[in-house]
């Protein structure tokens, strides 16, 4: 789907209008709440008042409470509403466009770097939260927090470090296909498996597959990085839904060996040589 944010033709300005990125942890699904970055709120505080209005592409707007607290500005009352409804997950990352007093365009991409498309509602809507709803926040509070009061320290590991590899991550280049993956939890402390984006399959050769009890499509491949390779295998699984792709059988040493961590953004590059081989580019998250 084309982005809203495109420039209103070819020859004009491009958009000015201020952003900031952030990737979805667990602690902003556990917690009902997303921090908004500091330079953001230093820069830009003293026009946010107590309520926030978040609206996605297809023009349907939220109404989210802003709360200062541990020495930060956050997205917190109708937080957890928004980001059920829109299947807001760990590795998720969004873009926040900040219109003035206090209106905020929001873009959802999700783990394989993909936007998550939006059902045009029939009218819009905006959903509401009680006013009843109080707590420690409000306009003052915001502009004190812009003024520096209450700064305190950085929060551990901010998550702007992953939105800026995956920037990077998009930018690189080549005549081969690529596919661009954020490391989610569950790629590298769970099950020996992470899902690669959907759109692979189309790239891949109708040959070579074998079939198991699972009824998944099983294609060996190698992952590459230099003059490493990796044995892997590929498990193809088509559902009602559509076909989704895992790579499994040797996932989990590759995450070992090059000490791939949370937020870590791969790309993978498709090779036909001797086979199917993905060259990996890996993006770390500084610590």
């Amino acid at each position: 789907m084309a982005s809203q944010w495109r420039r209103d033709n070819d020859d004009g300005p491009a958009d000015r209008s201020p952003h900031f990125f952030k990737i979805i942890l667990s602690n902003a699904v556990q917690e009902g709440k997303l921090r908004i970055p500091d330079k953001f709120v230093q820069k830009f505080g003293v026009d946010l008042s107590d309520m926030a209005f978040l609206t996605i592409p297809n023009g349907r707007k939220w109404k989210v409470k802003l709360t200062q607290h541990a020495g930060g500005v956050w997205f917190q009352n109708g937080w957890s509403e928004f980001a059920s409804s829109h299947g807001v997950a760990v590795g998720h990352l969004l873009v926040f466009k900040y219109e003035g007093n206090s209106q905020f365009d929001v873009l959802i991409f999700d783990a394989t770097a993909t936007e998550i498309d939006s059902t045009l509602d029939d009218e819009l809507q905006v959903h509401r939260i009680e006013d009843d709803e109080s707590d420690d926040s409000s306009v003052e509070i915001i502009k004190h927090f812009y003024r520096g009061e209450g700064l305190g320290s950085a929060h551990p590991k901010e998550d702007g470090g992953v939105a800026k590899n995956l920037v990077i991550a998009n930018a690189f280049k080549s005549e081969n296909s690529l596919f661009t993956v954020i490391m989610r939890p569950s790629y590298v402390n769970g099950k020996d498996r992470a899902s690669l984006p959907q759109d692979i399959i189309n790239y891949l050769p109708r040959d070579g597959f074998t079939k198991d009890y699972t009824k998944a499509s099983i294609l060996p491949v190698k992952l590459q990085i230099v003059d490493r390779l990796w044995p892997v295998k590929l498990y193809i699984y088509e559902r009602s839904g559509g076909s989704s792709c895992v790579v499994s059988a040797g996932w989990s040493a590759f995450v070992r060996e090059n000490s791939l961590q949370v937020g870590d953004v791969c790309v993978f590059e498709l090779i036909m040589r001797d086979g199917v081989v993905l060259n990996v580019h890996i993006f770390k998250l500084e610590d």
